[in-house]
Parts: C-alpha cells; sequence; structure tokens
C-alpha cells in the first residue's frame, strides 16, 4: 500500500468525522431556529471536504513518499 493511498483513506476518514460533527452542529442551529447563512455555509464546507480532505492527504503522501506521480 503506497504512501499516496494511506494519506488519501487518513484524508478520508478525517473529513468523514467532520462531516459527522458538522452536522450536529446544523441540527443544533436548526433546532434554535437559526435562520441566515451559517447552516448553509457549514453544510457546503461539510461537502467540500469529503473531496478536498482525501485529495490533499494523497498529495501529501505521494511527496513524503518521494513518488512523483500519483
Amino acid at each position: 500500500m503506497s504512501l499516496a493511498l494511506i494519506g488519501g483513506l487518513v484524508g478520508l476518514a478525517f473529513a468523514v468525522v467532520e462531516y459527522f460533527i458538522f452536522g450536529a452542529l446544523i441540527a443544533r442551529a436548526e433546532k434554535r431556529g437559526e435562520r441566515g447563512r451559517g447552516p448553509h455555509v457549514l453544510d457546503l464546507a461539510r461537502k467540500a471536504q469529503l473531496i478536498l480532505f482525501p485529495v490533499i492527504g494523497v498529495i501529501v503522501g505521494s511527496i513524503l513518499a518521494g513518488d512523483e506521480g500519483i
């Protein structure tokens, strides 16, 4: 298993954990009846992290392994 793959999997694990944490924050905001852009921005951020964290993990793992290709 290459370091790039391990980095991608670690990034995915962090993204999944933060997805649920942000989901809990959004649920609390909806319970309190908060309106505005806050919950929408948190929802957008948690969905973007599912893509960005694994990609960053693959890049960092590739750099640490010394691989030029991904």
